[in-house]
């Protein structure tokens, strides 16, 4: 007997009943190998492994959907090393770029802009909590030690929890909530996350509608409001670099609203990371009582989570962040007030200007001026500031606060190549890096040495090595000097972009190994793998 396909049979409700039972049957099954890949790594890979190919594999996702993508100008055509190298930098919240931003489309700024976003330090940070949390939750207690400690937490009036914690006194509690505190860490972490990125977005996007003049300026070059206002957010708390204007933020320099909102980004996202998080920690335990988040004020040490300070790490971290910011704002003023760099400014927003170089040079990368208008001195010790990682401390701390989360002894086991390459003492493998970026553009160095200058080829790998992504770019006028006959147009793109493809993909290693870097630390005078 045949079945009728009426829409208003019995018959034809039938089948698209089964088909739904059959698709829920086969999202069930997807969703639990999806988990179980998600504690088998998470159990069995070392974390560096773990990072090391996820960069690797959404940076080759993210060239290829670039190279699909079709950019703004009909004319541009972008060759596939200038896309690889623009996904490494996205992902690698490096900031560095081969490509006239303004010519990409605004499809690409999106895919540029969620590189940045799932590659950003807290993005990243909460994904290792994640998988911490997976690899406690299958490594937990019996049940039977599970109900133990439970009667036990009931029973034990006399002794705070936290307490006992504290004095050692009974360790299954000690792991109990460790383990717990681990799973509100991660939600702690996704709150944070999304309220910088929904609260950035709207104050952006309320500041461009309200000032005419930031308004008229994207307007003037075809971008939208509300993806410049998305892109920018993402960049600044990502610590990205990459902006969706040619001129960086150095168009919007008179916009010293802007550029103040986006320090306070910038400073979240990365170097002050640790004093927002244990301030928002804090917030929510003062209202929710919650006893997990006591245990992470109290005791850091025992979430080990690199970005969990103790109160005097804590202190000692904002000191050297601000101390640092101060000393090269304070430098840069007094070595460049009067220059061409802060041309047609006045003294508010020569200074918002500095502020604005001094908190991106640590990391993030964003410029309010033209970078190879600095004074020497003022680029040397922004070098200097680019090489320190995120998380240097210069105060002294105690020994039992400077230990950081290490994994067992066992994880260490089979270490390759690229793993001792990372146990090489970081300033040697920069210097490698100058040597061999030298030897592969020694041509253009003896062409035109006013560009290709000792200095500008440090800067530029100093940058690419810190994640940064300040750039002293090329001058066509300087390389005229030498060569009157030559033609050259000026780029607005990183002096990387005039570098050989040999070049541009050592840049691009260079931007993954220091992504990498955290996973190497000294102690003493060795060097060991962190997990």
């Amino acid at each position: 007997m045949a079945i009728s396909l009426n829409p208003f049979s019995g018959g034809f409700n039938a089948i698209i009943l089964i088909r739904i039972q059959s698709f829920a049957r086969a999202s069930r099954y997807m969703l639990r190998l999806i988990m179980f890949m998600y504690h088998f790594i998470s159990i069995h890979v070392h974390p560096f492994w773990i990072q090391f190919f996820y960069f690797i594999i959404i940076d080759l996702l993210g060239s290829l959907l670039l190279m699909v993508l079709k950019p703004t100008d009909p004319d541009f055509s972008p060759r596939y090393v200038d896309m690889f190298f623009l996904s490494t930098s996205a992902l690698t919240v490096s900031g560095l770029s081969t490509v006239a931003m303004e010519r990409l489309s605004s499809s690409q700024i999106v895919v540029f802009s969620l590189l940045m976003l799932v590659g950003g330090e807290v993005f990243v940070s909460m994904l290792c909590v994640f998988c911490r949390s997976a690899k406690s939750s299958v490594a937990e207690l019996t049940v039977n030690r599970v109900n133990s400690v439970r009667i036990e937490l009931e029973t034990i009036d006399s002794v705070s929890t936290v307490e006992r914690i504290e004095s050692g006194t009974d360790i299954s509690v000690k792991d109990f909530l460790r383990r717990g505190s681990l799973k509100y860490l991660g939600l702690v972490i996704v709150a944070y996350w999304v309220f910088f990125h929904v609260t950035g977005f709207i104050a952006c996007l309320v500041y461009l509608f309200t000032i005419s003049s930031s308004k008229e300026v994207l307007r003037g070059k075809g971008i939208n409001l509300g993806l410049f206002a998305f892109s920018t957010t993402v960049s600044s708390f990502a610590n990205g670099g990459l902006i969706a204007t040619n001129e960086n933020m150095a168009i919007f320099v008179k916009n010293s609203g802007l550029l103040l909102f986006q320090i306070v980004l910038v400073l979240a996202g990365n170097t002050l990371f640790p004093v927002f998080l244990r301030g928002t920690i804090w917030v929510i335990k003062c209202f929710t009582k919650n006893e997990e988040l006591d245990c992470m004020i109290k005791s850091p040490k025992d979430i080990k989570f690199d970005h969990l300070l103790t109160n005097l790490g804590t202190f000692f971290r904002s000191i050297t962040v601000l101390g640092m910011i101060a000393f090269v704002t304070t430098l840069f003023c007094a070595m460049d007030w009067r220059h061409p760099v802060f041309s047609g400014l006045n003294s508010y927003q020569k200074i918002v200007a500095a502020l604005f170089m001094g908190v991106n040079a640590r990391h993030a990368g964003e410029n309010s001026v033209d970078p190879s208008l600095i004074s020497p001195a003022v680029l040397l010790f922004i070098i200097f500031m680019m090489y320190l990682p995120s998380s240097a401390t210069f105060l002294p701390l105690k020994e039992d606060e400077e230990e950081r989360s290490v994994e067992p002894k066992e994880n260490s086991r089979g270490i390759t190549i690229i793993t001792k390459i990372l146990l090489l003492p970081q300033v040697v493998c920069v210097i490698i890096f100058v040597i061999v970026a030298c030897i592969i553009e020694r041509r253009r160095l003896q062409l035109d040495p006013l560009n290709f200058s000792a200095l500008n080829v440090i800067f530029e790998v100093v940058s690419a090595y810190g994640n940064v992504g300040i750039s002293t770019g090329y001058a066509c006028s300087r390389l005229q000097k030498l060569h009157p006959d030559m033609s050259c147009v000026d780029q607005p793109y990183s002096f990387a972009g005039w570098w050989s493809d040999g070049g541009k993909l050592l840049i691009a290693f260079v931007m993954l190994y220091g992504r990498l870097k955290k996973f190497s630390e000294k102690n003493g005078k060795a060097w060991t793998l962190k997990g």
